[in-house]
């Protein structure tokens, strides 16, 4: 067993198996692929990488998984074997679940091409021949200490992570809607490990939630028919889900849709489009692997005509001249119109009459996002039931909180114009008039 000494979750057990995982060089290149883009430059401590986070969220995996088996010994019919495959399967998902992210993470997705995304990356990567042969350690390992029955492959782990059942003969038929549950959801450890994570370098509380007693409150539910786990809370974890789903939206608000944050990953990705081939992503997995923050920040900073990029290299930022309430209604988007509309109306005055340069000097932003998706149905994909002790009967996580129901039809929504340091004071002094 070796050991990660991690600034979040302190020490980290991680077996020599995964540690060979760990090695490949597309592990490795997480590395080099900052955890929240061009967010350093706002908050200068925020220089941490996928790399720390994946093996975060393995490690959360497990201690979720854990507390969950402690309080129900029976989920698997006690079957050793059957707990310790999940167990593993669950860990090698939130380890590799981030393999596929572009350089600078989600800031340059707009450049993926043919409808792709980061998640169909990483399932190219996990099929590699590097990877295959690091999982297959991991498999014979399970193999000499178990069952032989059961497989630890590329294609269980990326069911696993899809959440889809699995039904070829080679392979056992898992749980894996609730094993995905625990990675893609409203109270996954992706997201119990980026909050803290993320907090934690960028200097700030807004992400902290108390994660001991989160993970202490997990539990299952069987649903209506006895026939499939679910992710539940134990009734006494509510508060600690509150927190955690405000934690998230404070963060979102205050750090991922940071306004000179959101304006250096326009500037960002517009810069790499002058640097891609074609200006997009290859998609040839192995030349797609060869691009990292490195060899981006490399590349623009020898470009001598790409504009953009000395601007961003140089964090030479624009004035927001508007900015929107982050719950904007009806009545905020008209007066987003009008400031959007006011503004192009003084720029045209002043000359900038081509697309290219009106854009040179205005930038509009739009950051979106709910507040979270709990629904209120408990068979639901996305309800979280709440279960009591004594027998009760189990009841909805928003019919317990009512402070999650009040949020539940709310959506973060800003809206931003952002002007030239040439063109600011007309344009303020114009908006200071109408708004």
């Amino acid at each position: 067993m070796l050991h990660f000494r991690d600034p979040i979750h302190g020490l980290i057990d991680v077996t020599e198996d995964e540690c060979a995982i760990i090695d490949t060089a597309a592990f490795q290149r997480l590395r080099r692929v900052k955890q929240l883009a061009t967010t350093y430059m706002v908050y200068h401590g925020a220089e941490h990488t996928r790399f720390g986070h994946s093996i975060g969220v393995m490690h959360l995996t497990s201690r979720v998984f854990d507390s969950i088996l402690n309080k129900n010994p029976d989920m698997f019919g006690n079957d050793a074997a059957a707990a310790a495959y999940y167990r593993q399967l669950l860990r090698l998902v939130g380890l590799t679940h981030d393999l596929g992210h572009s350089p600078f993470s989600h800031a340059s997705e707009d450049l993926f091409q043919e409808g792709r995304t980061h998640e169909d990356y990483t399932r190219e990567i996990l099929f590699c021949p590097e990877l295959c042969n690091a999982i297959e350690r991991v498999n014979q390992s399970f193999h000499r200490e178990y069952d032989a029955s059961y497989q630890i492959t590329p294609e269980t782990i990326w069911l696993a992570y899809t959440g889809e059942n699995v039904v070829h003969e080679l392979y056992q038929s898992p749980q894996f809607p609730f094993l995905k549950s625990l990675m893609d959801s409203e109270l996954d450890c992706d997201k119990m490990d980026y909050l803290l994570r993320d907090s934690y370098y960028c200097g700030v509380n807004y992400g902290k939630f108390d994660l001991g007693r989160l993970v202490d409150s997990f539990t299952v539910y069987r649903g209506e028919n006895n026939d499939q786990l679910k992710l539940a809370i134990a009734s006494d974890g509510v508060q600690a889900v509150e927190e955690f789903v405000l934690a998230r939206y404070f963060m979102f608000i205050q750090v991922y849709f940071h306004k000179t944050r959101r304006l250096l990953d326009k500037r960002l990705v517009s810069s790499m489009k002058e640097i891609l081939p074609k200006g997009v992503f290859p998609l040839d997995v192995k030349e797609y692997l060869e691009w990292d923050d490195i060899r981006v920040l490399s590349k623009l900073s020898t470009s001598d005509a790409n504009m953009t990029a000395s601007l961003f290299l140089n964090r030479e930022t624009m004035h927001c001249v508007f900015s929107s309430k982050p719950h904007m209604g009806r009545d905020g988007q008209k007066l987003y119109d009008l400031a959007a509309e006011k503004a192009r109306s003084i720029l045209y005055e002043k000359g900038l009459t081509s697309k290219d340069s009106l854009n040179e000097h205005l930038v509009l932003d739009s950051p979106q996002k709910a507040v979270h998706k709990i629904s209120p149905d408990l068979e639901d994909e996305r309800g979280i039931p709440v279960i009591f002790e004594g027998g009760k009967k189990p009841s909805s996580l928003l019919e317990e909180s009512m402070l999650l129901n009040s949020l539940k039809d709310n959506e973060i929504v800003i809206k931003r114009l952002y002007v030239s340091s040439e063109y600011r004071n007309d344009v303020e002094e114009a908006l200071c008039k109408y708004l």
